[in-house]
């Protein structure tokens, strides 16, 4: 696969694949034309694509002949317009593979003479795919720069994929979440409830994807979540951190980016005040509400800015509560105070069913609010209004 977002490939990149002799791989496979109409071509194309998808994703770029498997030279497309040649491919991969692969980009980049096609086959977590081929269906793999059929283990396996790795990610979120709980920390937490959030695509739990933290962390300011007043960066052996500074050691908030491309937010939740000469502990519930929601918000779309399409699983955390009340309203405590009867809030998982495909973030987050609020005795999380919309000034 080639080393950078898509939509950044341009002619000059693909020239320099040439000079350089770029080998073909088990994730990148160059082709001198598109796939013509013939019943051949047609099995061709999709057997490709079905194997980078059932295997570990990958790149078919169309106008680059090879020799030998290496690139040699680009050789511009220019049997059809780009658009009707994403619209034709297209209707063909919906038509004859299922299930339908999620997040196939195709991106052309115009050259002299022409264009060359890229299509981005991602890992995918909802196969293994077949693809139609004469009058039955083939599951294919890829196997280095060859394709191959899987054998029954394989084909086992495939379906055991997701699975798999999603207990893979619960098991990272529980053993960070028991970290944190034991004080173990980037640096010292400020004492008092502990806000956190965690996003594990479950593409990064399979070991064979790392992002580029240098290059995240020339840009760290994204991570800068609302009300920090300023943040710094570190590099540690986790990835990347960004938090808001202290003058002393201990922290009040901090992001964790992780190598494999799972996401942590940590932030303290609480303050005191004397009312009546009584002394509340109290923590603030729009404040917390609003920290899942925007960790929600950035850990997404980071997620789909690295290209981690597919599932995911959220899953938030209010630790450290006991004696702590949920401020809910001007007036609530006047007739009730609320608390929660355990030390520790663990929320339910959120199944995200593809985090490149999230376009309401609400929709996934006030649900679980709803059950944070109710483990504090309240009905429902109020910083939402009935009917699902977001409502911080309740």
């Amino acid at each position: 696969m080639l080393l950078q977002r898509i939509d950044t490939l341009n002619e000059q990149r693909l020239q320099e694949l040439c000079d350089e002799r770029c080998p073909e791989s088990g994730t990148l496979d160059f082709k001198r034309a598109l796939p013509a109409t013939s019943d051949e071509d047609r099995t061709e194309f999709l057997k490709d694509v079905c194997a980078f998808a059932n295997s570990n994703g990958g790149d078919l770029v169309y106008g680059i002949a090879d020799k030998s498997g290496v690139a040699e030279r680009i050789h511009p497309i220019t049997s059809e317009p780009s658009d009707a040649a994403k619209r034709r491919l297209g209707q063909m991969l919906d038509a004859r593979i299922e299930p339908r692969i999620q997040g196939l980009q195709f991106h052309p980049v115009d050259v002299a003479g022409g264009y060359v096609l890229i299509l981005r086959v991602p890992a995918s977590f909802d196969g293994p795919h077949r693809h139609q081929h004469k009058d039955f269906h083939r599951f294919v793999m890829r196997n280095g720069t060859h394709t191959s059929d899987l054998t029954y283990d394989q084909l086992r396996s495939a379906f055991d994929r997701t699975a798999t790795l999603a207990e893979r990610a619960r098991h990272f979120i529980n053993e960070r979440t028991e970290n944190i709980v034991a004080g173990k920390t980037w640096k010292p937490m400020q004492a008092g409830p502990l806000c956190v959030a965690h996003l594990a695509p479950i593409a990064a739990m399979g070991g064979r994807t790392s992002i580029d933290i240098a290059a995240l962390n020339r840009d760290y300011s994204s991570f800068i979540f609302s009300g920090w007043g300023g943040a710094s960066s570190a590099l540690n052996l986790d990835g990347l951190v960004v938090y808001s500074p202290t003058r002393n050691d201990d922290q009040t908030a901090y992001v964790q980016v992780f190598r494999s491309g799972a996401f942590e937010a940590v932030r303290v939740g609480s303050r005191q005040y004397v009312e009546n000469d009584e002394h509340h502990r109290v923590i603030p519930s729009t404040t917390i509400t609003a920290f899942y929601r925007e960790a929600a918000t950035v850990f997404l779309a980071k997620a789909k800015l690295l290209g981690y399409s597919g599932p995911a699983i959220f899953r938030c955390a209010l630790l450290q509560i006991e004696g702590y009340e949920l401020g809910v309203g001007g007036n609530f405590s006047l007739f009730r105070k609320a608390f929660s009867d355990r030390p520790n809030l663990v929320l339910p998982d959120v199944w995200v069913e593809d985090a490149e495909a999230v376009t309401d973030v609400d929709a996934i987050v006030r649900p679980i609010m709803d059950i944070l609020w109710q483990a504090f005795n309240v009905e429902r999380c109020l910083a939402y209004k009935e009917d699902g919309s977001w409502n911080p000034g309740r």
